[in-house]
């Protein structure tokens, strides 16, 4: 199994290297080497999305917790479909934005929008924990999963450094267009793969397996229901919740946490750079609410229950029964940390340099210097996050906790650029503070760094099993509602009604039927996965409409998901066609500039700051 696995590893790191050689041949101009000149193919978005989502859950993570609490924490699969919609909505009004006013990077549209500097230090910041700790706990976990794989063949250093090499070599010829095409087509190897172990592990099982068989409990964990719809402990590492720790408001603010996924700057990157089509509704419905959705809610429960002893040991079962389909089981828990790994390494990096290096430091570089310069910041990138996944694995999983979280604080700010024109610069930029305040001290980074050096906090992780990045965001909410409300009538306010007017023309009539799809959503969210899950636990099993007992043969609460999924599909639906979303045309967009026009001059505390370093 050793030879076979590292074979195919191989041939993914050289098929990558050699797409990005053929991307480096097409003979684009060198500016291109850094945004793909804002052209990407339609169908490499369509397939990356779904492929950042499950790569950025964590496949082997995910069925470890699936194996380990059944199907609560497969719950965290109807997330498939708000995460979806937030591809839509968001995605789609970054496009318009990068086009109508020549914003093309993530904290150059915040920034200019809102007119502050320090909403694009917090993009710069948030781009640097994507790329080094937060893909350096990936890449760490994908290394200690190799060695485990080939016997201690490949240690785990030496696998950190390997991936990273060749990682980089793609990354370095083919820059942010060859990344990104790399990607998609190893976004489909992966979406295949699960169906195809998924399928195969059941057909030649010799035992019954989900749901004709019952998930062991251990510890008293609740594997067919939710333990609730809250719980009142004191977090993680305080009192240990009864039952299990996905609760029906914990799978709720969980999923809200991967969100920070598809809003993360090198995301929004990979919309602004995107060409226009109708492939992302095809992205949102179809490969992301309907294939990746089955996948994590069907299929995960059937493939976690064959690996409650480990990946291995299915492993090793699968390989005596076909080695190719035991190497697949282990290609997918490791190509989709690669997956992860460049793309947040690639865009976060690229982002860095346009907005910090190429803006302030070098603005005199041409374009072939530019793309020498990115090149450079590529191999250091890659350097330091390997360096850390291999020497600082603990820092890098307590700042990879965070990194989530705080990129889900970026909503309001994001939401006033795109949709919400009353939201003011003052307002977003005090609840972001808040709501990265509290994330911290809700995260292991917070309570480790004020127990160590004070007291210790009477909570620990995710107090009441609320996620970190609900705590953040309710907070963060509250403080834009009420300062944006003091705000209303602000002088800025005349700039952003300006970029919203031309949204407006630019996409028609593509708000259609919105209030009528939210105010729905809204109801679909609380049967979902909000508190109204819970009547999922008995609602077909122990009916209080019927005295009748149904036999089933299958937990109430899987039925459950795959209704409301089989729900949340057409709503994706609904707001992809009929509302519009699912498309981007350049047809009536009438470009504008927001305030005077940006100039090359640094402001004055960081030139103050770069004259004492030099």
């Amino acid at each position: 199994m050793t030879f076979l696995l590292l074979s195919a590893l191989a041939l993914i790191f050289f098929y990558g290297i050699y797409f990005a050689a053929r991307t480096a041949r097409l003979g684009l101009a060198p500016a291109h080497f850094l945004d793909g000149g804002s052209a990407l193919p339609g169908w490499a978005a369509m397939f990356l999305l779904p492929g950042i989502v499950l790569a950025g859950i964590g496949i082997d993570r995910h069925l470890g917790l699936v194996a380990l609490y059944g199907l609560q924490a497969g719950h965290i699969g109807m997330g498939m479909i708000p995460v979806a919609i937030a591809a839509l909505l968001i995605w789609n009004r970054m496009w318009y934005v990068t086009r109508i006013a020549n914003l093309t990077t993530p904290g150059e549209a915040l920034g200019r929008y809102f007119d502050s500097i320090a909403l694009r230090v917090v993009l710069l910041g948030l781009s640097v924990l994507f790329a080094l700790p937060f893909a350096a706990n990936i890449l760490s976990n994908a290394a200690s999963l190799l060695e485990g794989a080939t016997s201690g063949l490949i240690p785990r250093i030496a696998g950190v450094w390997l991936m990273a090499l060749a990682s980089a070599f793609a990354a370095i010829i083919g820059g942010w267009r060859g990344t990104v095409q790399t990607l998609a087509m190893l976004s489909v190897l992966i979406l295949l793969f699960v169906l195809v172990v998924t399928l195969f592990t059941e057909v030649t099982a010799q035992s019954p397996g989900f749901p004709i068989a019952a998930m062991p409990q251990e510890n008293g964990i609740m594997w067919d229901r939710l333990p609730g719809v809250l719980q009142n402990v004191f977090g993680v590492g305080k009192t240990v919740p009864a039952g299990g720790i996905f609760t029906a408001v914990g799978v709720a603010s969980t999923l809200l946490s991967l969100v920070g996924l598809v809003i993360s700057p090198a995301a929004l990157y990979l919309a602004q750079t995107s060409r226009h089509g109708k492939t992302l509704g095809l992205s949102a419905v179809w490969l992301t609410g309907g294939l990746l959705g089955s996948i994590l809610i069907v299929g995960v429960p059937v493939l976690a229950f064959r690996m409650i002893e480990g990946p291995f040991a299915l492993a090793e079962l699968l390989y005596g029964v076909e080695p190719l389909i035991s190497v697949m089981l282990l290609i997918v828990m490791l190509a989709g940390a690669i997956l992860a790994i460049n793309f947040f390494v690639v865009g976060s990096t690229l982002l860095v340099l346009r907005e910090a290096v190429l803006r302030y430091l070098l603005p005199q570089l041409n374009t072939v210097q530019q793309r020498l310069a990115a090149r450079i910041a590529l191999g250091f990138a890659f350097f330091f996050m390997a360096f850390m996944a291999s020497f600082l694995p603990l820092i890098s999983a307590i700042l990879a906790s965070v990194t989530l979280p705080l990129s889900v604080q970026l909503l309001p700010a994001i939401a006033g650029l795109t949709f919400l024109r009353w939201i003011s610069r003052g307002a977003v930029l005090a609840g972001l503070t808040l709501g990265m305040l509290i994330v911290v001290f809700t995260e292991p980074l917070g309570l480790i760094l004020f127990e160590g050096l004070f007291v210790d906090l009477p909570w620990g992780r995710w107090p009441l099993t609320i996620h970190s990045a609900a705590w953040g965001l309710v907070f963060n909410l509250l403080l834009v509602l009420l300062a944006s409300a003091a705000t209303m009538r602000h002088p800025q306010r005349y700039e952003r009604d300006r970029l919203h007017n031309a949204i407006k023309e630019a996409t028609g009539p593509a708000s259609r039927g919105l209030g009528a799809m939210g105010g729905f959503f809204i109801i679909w969210s609380f049967l979902a996965y909000g508190p109204g899950a819970v009547l999922g636990n008995t609602f077909f099993s122990d009916p209080i409409f019927t005295t009748l007992m149904p036999v089933l043969g299958v937990p109430s609460l899987w039925i459950w998901q795959i209704l409301f999924w089989l729900i949340g599909v057409p709503l994706i639906w609904l707001l992809a066609n009929l509302a519009g979303f699912g498309s981007v045309s350049q047809d009536r967009i009438k470009p504008i500039t927001l305030g005077p026009p940006p100039g090359q001059k640094p402001p004055g505390w960081l030139a103050e700051s770069l004259r004492r370093i030099t």
